[in-house]
């Protein structure tokens, strides 16, 4: 009897260790900033799934080291705020935004007569789900927000393995008057939480749940061009294979993959890790000028700038601007005149740099 209560005893003790519950705490909240490796290594076994499992990519081989943020909704300009800030309904009130890789901007720049400098997508997150409720992208200098017709559901609180749930999103991007054109984005996301157990990673070993996303993509472009007009269609299959742990922010190791001619291909590669010893993630250098300035400041980096924040001297935060590209102007002439700091943030790192307005 002593041998089977103990053997009941460490049975209960695995089960409260391996099987770990992930809720809205451990994401990303507006504010937050995670470092992530990116790794070359695309031949990749991520096959394996279910209970007590143990998946070690701890060979993985770094070949970038960024920063993953939650962007103050803030930031991002007075129409984004109108549209997604804290007086839009309340299925579109954003809690943050973040960069967004999954419109294929390369192909649509290829059909389209203006160029997409970047895309942004909106982030929900409360208690019970975290949604898309929108997104935005910048075009011809403006940052323009799109609010989704359907509203894609990403995750559902709390996350326990076995759970499993589906969700649509549809998007009607239209870039009149600028062009005649739009974006149609339809996308049928299928989440399975298909696993749980122990990660290794180059970051560190971890209790993990898994979750697998597929995300079938029926984009479709219109282009109207003098008397010619046309739909484009851009089919695509996704899958993201997500491990996450505790209080982690992000997965701990992510996996995406794309669908081609039937065969599943990995496209990218990230998991939490330290700063690599020999990269200075933390200066970015910046060229600032004229300084001193009337309020018109020009700002030109190395790496594409995401966040320029400016502070006076006691701390207070006074300016921010969400951007995109190598350099921007800010127009600090609202400001008294005095001593500040400008905070530059890029993926790779950020500066801190003095400047006196005059």
């Amino acid at each position: 009897m002593k041998n089977y209560i103990i053997s009941v005893l460490a049975l209960m003790s695995f089960s409260l260790n391996g099987q770990i519950t992930i809720n809205e705490s451990d994401f990303l909240q507006s504010g937050d900033s995670v470092g992530i490796s990116t790794s070359t290594d695309l031949t990749l076994d991520f096959s394996t799934s279910g209970p007590n499992s143990t998946w070690d990519f701890s060979d993985l081989t770094e070949s970038d080291y960024i920063f993953e943020s939650a962007r103050p909704l803030s930031s991002a300009g007075i129409i984004i705020n109108i549209q997604f800030g804290p007086f839009a309904p309340a299925e579109y009130k954003a809690s943050y935004f973040q960069k967004f890789d999954g419109l294929p901007i390369e192909e649509l720049t290829g059909f389209l007569p203006i160029q997409i400098n970047s895309v942004n997508r909106m982030i929900k997150i409360n208690s019970s789900e975290l949604t898309f409720p929108g997104y935005s992208l910048e075009a011809q200098g403006q940052i323009i927000g799109f609010k989704s017709d359907t509203i894609e559901t990403a995750y559902e609180f709390p996350i326990n393995y076995g759970d499993s749930y589906s969700s649509t999103g549809y998007t009607d991007i239209n870039l009149s008057p600028a062009t005649e054109a739009r974006i149609k984005m339809n996308r049928k996301r299928q989440s399975d939480v298909d696993g749980y157990g122990q990660l290794t990673t180059p970051g560190g070993t971890y209790d993990v749940l898994r979750i697998k996303h597929v995300v079938n993509e029926q984009d479709s472009i219109y282009i109207e061009l003098g008397p010619i007009a046309q739909w484009f269609p851009i089919d695509r299959i996704n899958s993201e294979y997500e491990w996450w742990a505790k209080n982690k922010k992000r997965p701990v190791l992510k996996i995406e993959t794309e669908t081609l001619f039937g065969n599943e291909v990995p496209t990218r590669t990230t998991y939490i890790n330290s700063p690599p010893a020999n990269i200075d993630v933390a200066e970015l250098e910046t060229k600032i000028y004229p300084n001193p300035t009337n309020g018109i400041l020009n700002l030109e980096t190395a790496e594409s700038i995401e966040t320029v924040k400016v502070f006076s001297t006691d701390g207070r935060q006074v300016f921010e601007k969400a951007t995109s590209g190598l350099s921007t102007t800010i127009d600090l002439s609202h400001l008294t005149s005095g001593m500040y700091t400008v905070q530059v943030i890029s993926q790779k790192g950020q500066s801190f740099n003095p400047i006196l307005i005059k």
